[in-house]
């Protein structure tokens, strides 16, 4: 099933009503999406979101996915409102083991391969972050993607990452070097789809940490946040283990 989170960022209200979108609660509900139906209605949004802001994209199924979505290592975050699905963001995993091939930006960041060399630890890939496009309420939806890198923040906490990436569009790069301290990894590059350059930034966990206490306390994680989120994503980890377990058998046969 799809797991509700004990996660409530501590702004002290939302954006003014949002008509069908928003009425009076405080903050979003966040789930680990795990049920297939919510799942897809999250691949759904994606192509919505990515339709609106001029991808080229379509499918016959009315979703937009790749083959990283499906594996166990990955870890899919929804976020709603009164029920209803408003944005989403997916999280890939890469462990010491692995070539950065498993990671969706792998392929496009040349520069990312002498970086994973020297980190001693685990990485996390945040892309794929999605809004529903029928919300136009511009101060509610940067509070929703706010929201959405905050649940992404907690989960890399929970799994004790080294090191964390975020791919995203450039008028959001100023967003994460203020508030996370990240810097840009090589240049720009056509991450799938592919229609626009999409800048690749890094930082330490630990950097960001540091620098979420010097900001606002709508980023300041709480223990018991970091706790829900390691029970909810721990499917996720437990395969990473498994997976490193068959590397190790696979090495000495």
């Amino acid at each position: 099933m799809s797991i509700p989170l004990s996660f409530r960022p501590r702004q002290d209200t939302l954006p003014p009503d949002e008509g069908s979108w928003h009425g009076e609660t405080q903050s979003f509900e966040l789930r680990v999406l795990a049920k297939e139906i919510d799942v897809n209605e999250a691949t759904a949004l994606r192509l919505r979101a990515y339709q609106a802001i001029g991808y080229d994209v379509s499918s016959d199924n009315g979703k937009y996915t790749d083959r990283f979505d499906s594996l166990a290592t990955t870890v899919l975050l929804g976020a709603y409102d009164q029920g209803r699905l408003v944005g989403s963001v997916r999280l890939c995993f890469n462990h010491p083991w692995q070539t950065i091939s498993s990671l969706p930006c792998g392929p496009y960041y040349p520069a990312l391969k002498e970086i994973k060399s020297k980190v001693d630890g685990a990485l996390v890939e945040v892309s794929r972050l999605s809004i529903e496009p029928g919300i136009n309420n511009t101060s509610y939806r940067t509070t929703l993607y706010a929201f959405l890198v905050r649940a992404a923040l907690t989960a890399a906490q929970a799994a004790e990452v080294s090191m964390l990436l975020i791919a995203t569009r450039p008028e959001w790069v100023k967003f994460y070097k203020y508030m996370l301290g990240f810097q840009p990894i090589g240049e720009p590059a056509f991450y799938p789809p592919g229609d626009f350059k999409i800048t690749l930034l890094g930082g330490s966990l630990k950097l960001a940490e540091t620098r979420q206490k010097l900001q606002n306390r709508f980023f300041k994680i709480t223990p018991d946040e970091v706790a829900s989120m390691r029970v909810a994503i721990q499917p996720a980890l437990v395969a990473a283990a498994v997976s490193d377990g068959n590397s190790k058998v696979a090495a000495q046969a």
